[in-house]
């Protein structure tokens, strides 16, 4: 079995959906109903590309960065305003998804995720 297909996680992703307000205008959101998955997550220690896996503001405030991969993920590629909930703790996807579409066997996406 491929490296890539194997999670050691258990995730919980709450996929974008877009909705109506009641002033009539498309707004997206994460969805409130999450879907359980298998995934791969990363610290992410570049520091010249993040500051670091955590940065520090003074001690009050922290922000902390991971690398996300699902594992057999059913639905489409997740949206700015997605959620993942790891560990008890709910994460933002920060940014555009990496799509890695060399060949077949070595296609998967990459998410960086960071709570705040």
């Amino acid at each position: 079995m491929s490296l890539l297909r194997r999670g050691s996680e258990t995730v919980i992703v709450f996929p974008e959906e877009s909705i109506t307000d009641a002033d009539g205008n498309t707004i997206t959101r994460a969805s409130a109903t999450g879907v359980v998955c298998k995934a791969v997550v990363q610290p992410i220690t570049s520091a010249s590309a993040t500051g670091g896996s955590e940065k520090h503001d003074g001690g009050f405030l922290s922000e902390s960065k991971y690398r996300l991969r699902l594992v057999n993920w059913p639905g489409d590629v997740l949206g700015l305003q997605s959620q993942v909930e790891w560990r008890g703790k709910r994460y933002a996807v920060s940014g555009e998804p990496r799509i890695y579409s060399g060949s077949r066997r070595t296609f998967h996406i990459d998410y960086v995720i960071e709570r705040k």
